[in-house]
């Protein structure tokens, strides 16, 4: 079973704070009935759950763009789109021995 923990509304910024608001009055109006004490720290929950999952989506795409490329020694097998031999060779005359 899966233990998460609350958000605290202190995490949040002042324009994130009225969507968590706009986010559990949308949440309150698809009930049909009045929510309970429960449901309604249910809703509060899950209202601050979703405006992080955007903040962070938010954040994650600028580190990707924020990320400098790196040298084509220092790269990764995956990262690499175009090797050179000649290059290499140049870089390392003893692996033509």
């Amino acid at each position: 079973m899966k233990s998460e923990k609350e958000i605290s509304i202190d995490q949040f910024t002042e324009d994130e704070k009225v969507l968590v608001a706009q986010r559990v009055k949308t949440l309150t109006d698809k009930l049909s009935h009045v929510a309970s004490k429960k449901e309604e720290k249910e809703i509060v929950k899950e209202a601050k759950r979703l405006v992080m999952k955007e903040r962070v989506v938010r954040e994650s795409s600028k580190v990707v763009l924020a990320k400098k490329p790196r040298k084509p020694s220092a790269a990764k097998e995956s990262e690499v789109k175009e090797f050179n031999w000649s290059a290499s060779l140049r870089k390392n005359p003893r692996a033509l021995k």
